[in-house]
């Protein structure tokens, strides 16, 4: 998947929508100018991406085109999107997405 994918799935379903840029940055809660440089080749914060699914009526998985069943490797797919960040960031947002997950999906008792 080129690292530009998600920014032209986003700008597809965002004007099938009928969307603006501006309406899809204030569902999501940030500028129209960071859904800007998504749709020109950066990347969302992982953890918008269910509110922009929501927003675009489309679930993740439309998003990155897995609808029809397609087995993903989680672990490739983290490392693909963390490279998509520049070196000194990838900490931080890996950490960001360690707890997104363990807050949304906490271990079973």
């Amino acid at each position: 998947m080129n690292p530009e994918f998600i920014g032209e799935q986003i700008a597809k379903f965002r004007k099938a929508a009928g969307l603006t840029q501006e309406d899809l940055g204030k569902a999501a809660g940030v500028s129209s100018q960071a859904v800007s440089r998504w749709e020109c080749g950066g990347t969302p914060d992982i953890t918008l991406l269910p509110a922009i699914a929501d927003t675009l009526r489309v679930t993740i998985d439309t998003l990155f085109e897995l609808d029809a069943g397609e087995r993903v490797d989680a672990p490739e797919v983290v490392s693909r999107w963390l490279r998509g960040f520049p070196e000194k960031e990838r900490m931080e947002r890996f950490c960001r997405l360690a707890w997104t997950i363990i807050v949304h999906f906490p271990p079973a008792d």
